[in-house]
Parts: C-alpha cells; structure tokens; sequence
C-alpha cells in the first residue's frame, strides 16, 4: 500500500467504509453512505480512493449496468483484518492472548446478533424515511419521483433478499418483514402514480 493509501486508512470515514463493508461481504455505496453517515458522493469518492488502492472492487448485478455492489479484494481483506486489530488495541479490548480467545467466544454470537440488529433498525428507519418523504401527504407524484422512490428502496431490498435466501430462519423472517414494508411502500408509490 502507498504512503497515499496508508493515509487514506486512517481517516475515520475510509475506515469505517473499509469495515463495513468488511462485514457484510457484499453490498452496496449507498449502505455504506447511511451506516458511515457520510453523503453518496462522498462514499463514492471513498470508495473510488479504496479501488485506486486495490482494497475494493465492483461488480455489477444482473442486467442492471448501473447497480454495482462493492466487495473487499483479497488486499482488503488482509487490510480489514489488520484495521480491526489495530481499533481493538487502541480499545483496549483485547490484551492477552487468553482473554482474546475467551471473549471472541463469548461475544461473537452477541455481537453478530446485536449488528443484525442494528443493521434492521438501519434499513427500517430508512424505509420509514422514504415513505415520509417521497409519499407523505402526496395525492400523486410524477414518473420522476417513482423512479426516484425505486432507486432510493432498490438497495434496502436488494439487501434484505440476500438475508431472506441466505440467513438464519430467525434473519430471514424479520428481513421478510422489512421486505413487506417496502411492498407497501411500493404498493403506496404506484396508486399515486395513477391518480
């Protein structure tokens, strides 16, 4: 990694974007944007930074040129792992080498269900949001503001599908749940379309 890149990692918001995507193996900017609390064209600009460097790359989805989801390459992996350890030592959570392995054992499963949780919270206060914003006491939108409701959802459902075809029972059915919603939303979207 540059001295550039080596810079790039240890600022806050790079990070973060680094981390999480770290976490959820595949997903998309705009995920990364909401849980880095950064704007879209800044995550972009993050996230092109972190390509230039060999950490992320982009793969587009489906026949759909314009949805990319972004995943760590092997670099970033090895970068992710170490930006961890180096954030649990300026934590001061893990000290030894025994009190490492009891507390991974002991915490991971805690953890994992806490960041699912969080992660649920994250996308329903988002669906929530749209639904206020784009629909709220609207008698009709546009065909702009339907295309506009679509890409703002897309993401949100793209990644609860992924939970529902892969997850846990218990994952796969709050995510059913979230998917339902932004049905709704959907459902809401299209009858002002037609008024």
């Amino acid at each position: 990694m540059s001295v550039d890149g080596t810079n790039l990692i240890l600022q806050k918001k790079p990070t973060l974007a680094l981390l999480a995507i770290n976490r959820e193996k595949e997903t998309y900017a705009s995920l990364i944007s909401r849980e880095i609390g950064s704007t879209f064209a800044h995550t972009a600009n993050i996230l092109g930074k972190l390509e230039d460097e060999g950490l992320v790359r982009f793969e587009t989805n489906g026949n759909d040129n314009r949805v990319k989801s972004v995943g760590l390459t092997s670099k970033g992996k090895s970068t992710a792992v170490l930006v961890e350890k180096l954030v649990a030592v300026m934590d001061d959570t893990k000290t030894d080498s025994k009190r490492k392995t009891k507390s991974r054992k002991k915490d991971s499963p805690k953890k994992g269900v806490k960041e699912f949780a969080r992660k649920l919270r994250v996308i329903n206060d988002n669906i929530e949001l749209v639904q206020k914003e784009e629909l709220g006491s609207k008698n009709s939108i546009s065909q702009e503001d339907f295309v506009r409701i679509g890409q703002r959802l897309g993401p949100y459902r793209r990644e609860l599908r992924k939970i529902i075809k892969t997850g846990k029972k218990v994952e796969a059915k709050q995510a059913a749940i979230l998917d339902k919603k932004i049905e709704d939303v959907l459902g809401g979207r299209e009858r002002l379309r037609g008024q």
